[in-house]
């Protein structure tokens, strides 16, 4: 495709607190998921092959538009978790597409499932402009969103999905059930990551690390068994508590200040947690289900393994990134084992760095997004 051919305007609706905090530099601590990562890290690249990118985020307080001290403009959509039942979602509706409408974009572009996923695709559809949703987890399409977002949130979201114009996947997993549930191909495109700074040699890689928020799905009552159960090593944990199950956050506290060799950071601000890495001997990943964790590619981009409990597209085991285990004894076995063998670290650490720079470098995925948005544009011109 000529690269000279005037490029669109993208938005991004990302209507997060945590997308907003990362693109302004507010402390973002809390409820950085991968979504608001991916975006971030997308938004400077698309700029710099000549796109024009705005962002729809949440009624914070902030003025109607800000404009960040990286040239982004952020539109002021609505006040967060206020709307309920039908008269909530008029009001919504009403309040995003005078956002949409301010925007002025020429591709509208949103990742996980929620309802403003139906109400994005509706406006595209109104105004005749190009929607592209991106599919952020595996449960958004085997059945689990019908249960966490309520019957009438989970109908508007599926309106979005299959009028969606493209359907972004992060694995073939997703590309498979986005075809049985829908009835759509998807458009695979892996994510990216932030080059890490030249590791610092002095520090050593001493402990096991385990880095998520603390809700159901990411299980982190294994880890704090596993370091229980390995009290020969180091063992952190780093993540705060997620938005209705808080509980959760204050029971796996209480329950590390008992294990003498687990310590829990708490949360910490996104620029920090990459420096959580730089210590660590290996990851581990609990969760039950995943889109593509952004983690595994903070761990790869450092030559760390990933030791965990979900492999998506089969990739810790067809590339030797690490170990995947069904249950907490294989964890154990695993662990103890790479913690013990500098050599095994090493060589998979190797094939993990390799294999994050040939397949997940930005400039890759920026360019497969850019072919995306391109098709797209020229196809409603």
């Amino acid at each position: 495709m000529n690269s000279e051919m005037h490029k669109p305007h993208i938005c991004f609706v990302a209507e997060t607190q945590a997308a907003y905090g990362l693109l302004t530099g507010a402390d973002s601590s809390m409820g950085i998921g991968g979504a608001e990562v991916q975006q971030m890290l997308l938004s400077p690249a698309l700029r710099k092959l000549g796109y024009t990118v705005s962002f729809l985020v949440p009624d914070l307080g902030q003025p109607e538009e800000v404009v960040t001290e990286s040239g982004f403009r952020l539109i002021k959509t609505r006040e967060q978790y206020k709307s309920t039942g039908i008269g909530g979602q008029i009001r919504d509706l009403r309040l995003l597409f005078r956002a949409m409408n301010r925007a002025g974009a020429d591709i509208y572009y949103q990742r996980t499932s929620v309802a403003v996923t139906g109400i994005t695709a509706l406006y595209c559809k109104l105004k005749k402009k190009p929607f592209v949703f991106s599919v952020a987890s595996n449960m958004e399409l085997d059945g689990t969103t019908r249960r966490l977002l309520g019957e009438l949130n989970h109908r508007i979201y599926w309106y979005g999905l299959t009028h969606a114009t493209a359907v972004v996947v992060q694995t073939e997993d997703q590309m498979r059930l986005l075809k049985e549930v829908a009835g759509k191909d998807g458009v695979l495109i892996r994510s990216t990551f932030p080059e890490p700074d030249e590791p610092d040699t002095s520090v050593e890689r001493r402990y096991v690390l385990w880095v998520g928020s603390f809700r159901d799905v990411r299980r982190p009552e294994m880890f704090v068994e596993l370091a229980s159960r390995l009290p020969q090593y180091e063992f952190v944990m780093v993540g705060g508590p997620w938005k209705s199950q808080e509980s959760m956050f204050d029971e796996m506290k209480s329950r590390a200040e008992r294990i003498g060799n687990l310590h829990l950071t708490g949360p910490i601000p996104y620029g920090d947690v990459g420096r959580q890495f730089g210590g660590a001997k290996v990851f581990v990943n609990t969760s039950s289900a995943e889109g593509f964790p952004n983690t595994y590619l903070q761990s790869w981009s450092r030559g760390l393994p990933v030791i965990a409990t979900f492999d998506a597209d089969g990739l810790i085991v067809k590339h030797g990134l690490g170990r995947y285990c069904e249950s907490i004894d294989e964890m154990v076995r695993a662990v103890d084992e790479f913690m013990r063998d500098d050599a095994l670290c090493a060589s998979v650490g190797e094939s993990a760095l390799r294999y994050a720079r040939e397949n997940h470098r930005l400039e890759v995925i920026a360019a497969q997004y850019d072919e995306l948005f391109m098709r797209l544009y020229e196809a409603k011109r």
